[in-house]
């Protein structure tokens, strides 16, 4: 302990907190003299880990320390300077402590990772897998966490063999522990979505399609083990991810391979998903509508969670007579030979590939599959008689969108203002996921499917002012397009609704004031947008009006030669000149 002091007390004083390491030295040292020798090592611990945190010289230092914490936990409590401890007890706790010492098992951890920063692989290893040892007793959440780190190490070193031997050992103990009963279910969910989300971004790094398999067992499997944990009121609180965070995750894996289609479909699914889980507008999580369903066994660990990718032994000959007379649905499950989920079969379509030939979206007049579109009426429908897996997933989560959206339904159009509370709890976080949604129904180019999660997306985020301007800015765009496309301009009601949406993402930016440089100029932009649409609607005198507004708004906030201000008074030349011939064309024909 004393070389310790010597080296922290000799770094500069401006590298780290000199004092308060010494003193998480002297606090280790004082337990160590009362024989409370794994609270020793925690302090010891904290020293090493604010020296790892700083890096580069401190490493080697970092090093020692955990070392030093790794010593520490070995010994039993009670082992001070003064310790009368019998032999026969020593051994006896000795052999109790061995695979059930959670401070040996963080230090060893530590300096695992240390050692991996310095190049020492070899060291780094023997560590990791020390660590593993000494909890594999404490239970599966303990000992996940440990191979987790392992996992890690292998991945980023691209050692594919050991890397799926560890996840392997990981799967063997959650099923080991279900056989013999050493662990809840709470427990062993837990650690199947940790096992499982590290083996998804394991599989995502396999050039030959592996993002979308990942994608499909985050959509599948870990969903699942998300939704059933959902169910135990007794679950640690921000352990494992929610279940729309699952679906987030899954959203975004599939962006990643371009599959626009579901990508939209899973966020659709995760603003349903995590208004549920949040009790939002009265609804209830999944999980608990899971549990009232199917009981508790219902939302229990089974061991096929774990079973993704993993080939089916064949079945009896009657079996496959069975599965030939059950149709094509049979005979779809049985060939494919994996563990694809019925959920993700019944969102892609029979093909399991979701993309249409204009780009990921299904083409006009082709036949709906699944559940991918569900954000007009017919395609509701389609996803009320859609397969579903098990636990029915879309019927659930699309009957949550419609409460969602039915709020944007009766929502008066207006900009929100900075300092307002929340209109209710958890409208932030559900208001944002519909905010990505319909940025991705927008960039799909389905105006009128983007405007209901949009205008539900304004209405919760109205305390949020420069977000809710955006949702606002998106739904008055989307608009302004489908009159454009659809009605060729001349819907009168879309021309409307489209001006009122430009005007609250205008006042909306507006009232943050303008100190906010950047509002400034995306108010601006609503403005000159409002005036367009006022032009086309033949209302000149507000149009007028509203482009010298952001003229105006733009000299005194941004300055004269600011881009936004010179695109103000361009604007204005092309409206005076529009109102010109206008005029001109009146005259002629009296």
């Amino acid at each position: 302990m004393e070389s310790l002091v010597n080296a922290i007390t000799s770094l500069p004083p401006d590298a780290v907190d000199r004092e308060r390491l010494l003193e998480c030295l002297g606090n280790a040292e004082r337990n160590r003299r009362g024989g409370r020798m794994r609270e020793a090592a925690k302090w010891v611990m904290q020293v090493g880990a604010t020296l790892h945190k700083k890096g580069g010289p401190a490493m080697p230092l970092a090093e020692r320390v955990f070392q030093h914490a790794v010593h520490l936990a070995k010994q039993l409590d009670g082992e001070g300077p003064t310790s009368d401890l019998r032999p026969d007890l020593r051994d006896a706790l000795m052999v109790e402590q061995e695979g059930n010492n959670p401070e040996l098992a963080d230090a060893y951890t530590w300096l695992g990772a240390t050692e991996a920063a310095l190049g020492k692989t070899t060291e780094a290893e023997t560590h990791y897998k020390a660590a593993a040892r000494a909890i594999e007793e404490r239970g599966v959440v303990d000992l996940g966490d440990k191979l987790l780190h392992q996992c890690i190490f292998f991945r980023n070193r691209d050692n594919r063999e050991k890397y799926e031997a560890t996840i392997r050992r990981w799967e063997t103990a959650i099923r080991d522990a279900h056989k013999d009963g050493t662990d809840g279910d709470v427990a062993l969910l837990t650690s199947t979505i940790g096992c499982l989300l590290e083996k998804a971004i394991g599989i995502a790094k396999d050039p030959n399609d592996g993002l979308r398999r990942s994608a499909r067992l985050r959509g599948g499997p870990i969903a699942r083990c998300a939704m059933r944990l959902e169910a135990h009121p007794l679950r640690p609180k921000n352990q494992s991810p929610s279940v729309g965070d699952v679906y987030e995750l899954t959203a975004q894996t599939y962006d990643k391979i371009g599959d626009r289609k579901l990508c939209i479909a899973y966020l659709g699914r995760c603003a349903g998903a995590t208004a549920c889980s949040l009790g939002f507008a009265g609804l209830t999580p999944l999980g608990e509508q899971l549990r009232d369903d199917r009981g508790d066994e219902g939302v229990g660990f089974t061991p096929d969670l774990l079973d993704f990718g993993k080939k089916k032994k064949d079945p009896p000959s009657g079996a496959n007579d069975a599965a030939s007379a059950g149709g094509k649905k049979g005979n779809k499950k049985t060939d494919a030979g994996d563990e694809i989920d019925a959920i993700v079969d019944a969102i892609e379509g029979k093909d399991g590939s979701s993309k249409g030939a204009n780009g990921g979206t299904a083409e006009k007049g082709a036949p709906k599959k699944g559940g991918a579109d569900i954000y007009d009426d017919d395609d509701r429908k389609d996803i009320d008689e859609a397969e579903a897996d098990d636990e029915g997933m879309p019927k659930r989560e699309a009957a949550a969108l419609q409460v969602l959206f039915s709020i944007g339904d009766g929502w008066k159009m207006r900009g929100g203002v900075p300092g307002r509370e929340e209109i209710m709890e958890g409208a932030e976080a559900v208001g944002t996921k519909l905010y990505i949604l319909g940025q991705q129904l927008f960039a799909a180019e389905a105006w009128r499917e983007s405007q209901r999660p949009l205008r539900t997306a304004a209405a919760l985020i109205m305390h949020m002012p420069y977000q809710q301007g955006a949702a606002c800015h998106y739904l008055a765009c989307s608009y302004f397009h489908e009159n454009m496309r659809d009605k060729g301009g001349k819907d009168e009601r879309l021309r409307a609704y489209s001006a009122g949406a430009f005007q609250a993402a205008a006042a909306a930016r507006l009232s943050l004031g303008p100190d906010e440089p950047k509002a400034v100029k995306e108010a601006v932009g609503s403005l000159l947008f409002l005036g367009r649409v006022l032009t086309d609607m033949n209302n000149w005198r507000d149009a007028e009006r509203i482009h010298v507004q952001a003229l105006e708004i733009a000299r005194q906030a941004l300055g004269d030669e600011a881009q936004e201000t010179k695109n103000c008074l361009q604007a204005m030349m092309n409206l005076r000149g529009k109102m010109r011939q206008v005029k001109e064309a009146l005259d002629n024909n009296k």
